[in-house]
Formats: C-alpha cells, sequence, structure tokens
C-alpha cells in the first residue's frame, strides 16, 4: 500500500513539473517580467489639442505635442507618426502626414508647401499620434567582489 502511495505521488509530481513547464507564458524574459510584474508593460501617452498656425481661413500649419506617462523600463522610444486631419467647412478631410524621429514629443506641419484646397475655411483639426518603442538591447550589468587581506 506504502509503495502504491509512494508511486502515485511521483506521478502526480512528475505531472505536475511537465504541466508547469508547459503552461502558457511559462518563460517570461527578464525584462518583461520585470515590467509586467508591475504592470507598466504597455506605453501609454498623452496628446494635447492641436494647434492651427495661421488663420482658419488662410491656415499655415499646425502642431502638437505629446507626453508619454508610461514607458517601460526596458524599452527605448524609436519614432512616432502624426496624422493630422483637417476638417474643412465643405465636409472634407485632408490628411498630412509628419514622421518624427527619436524620442521627440511635439510634431509640426507646414502647409506652406502644401496648401489646403483654396476657400476652404478649416471647421477642426485631429491630431492622431502614434508611438514606436522597441526593446532596448543594451543591458548592462556590472558586479564586484572585495576582500579585505
Amino acid at each position: 500500500m506504502l509503495r502504491k502511495t509512494i508511486l502515485f505521488l511521483s506521478f502526480a509530481s512528475i505531472a505536475a513539473l511537465i504541466a508547469w513547464g508547459f503552461a502558457p507564458g511559462g518563460s517570461t524574459p527578464a525584462c518583461a517580467a520585470a515590467t509586467s510584474a508591475q504592470g507598466q508593460c504597455t506605453l501609454q501617452l498623452t496628446v494635447n489639442s492641436p494647434t492651427l498656425q495661421g488663420s482658419p481661413a488662410q491656415p499655415t500649419g499646425a502642431t502638437v505635442s505629446w507626453t508619454i506617462t508610461n514607458k517601460p523600463p526596458c524599452y527605448r522610444i524609436d519614432g512616432s507618426q502624426v496624422t493630422f486631419n483637417f476638417n474643412l467647412n465643405d465636409g472634407t478631410n485632408v490628411q498630412r502626414v509628419v514622421q518624427v524621429a527619436g524620442n521627440a514629443t511635439n510634431a509640426q506641419v507646414n502647409l506652406a508647401g502644401n496648401p489646403l484646397p483654396p476657400n476652404k475655411r478649416v471647421n477642426a483639426i485631429t491630431a492622431n499620434v502614434i508611438v514606436k518603442a522597441i526593446a532596448d538591447p543594451v543591458q548592462k550589468r556590472a558586479d564586484s567582489g572585495v576582500v579585505a587581506l
């Protein structure tokens, strides 16, 4: 009877260890484990209201700024894409896309070289910001040992 109980417990232990190894998310990179443990593995940003340059009847450009409120510690900002959407008084929408390199937190579109259609007034501006964060492969660690003689 004792042998059967020990055999059963051995099989149950082995099955538990196997199941633990195959569980979803069983292995997590150290960086992801550290950030997900703190609940900070998502990039969060707040976009401010865009500002029109010039007058609504004759705009010369627009600007927008944003703040990144939660960046995981093992990531770096690689760039951003800002889509300015100009809603005109006749109901049409005109889009201008601006690529921002690095970790800048503002963007500007200049309408001088590519103006909006003539005799149209801007009713509203929407700025959609997409920030790209990538895993930062540069990880440094230092350690030292000391012995008193």
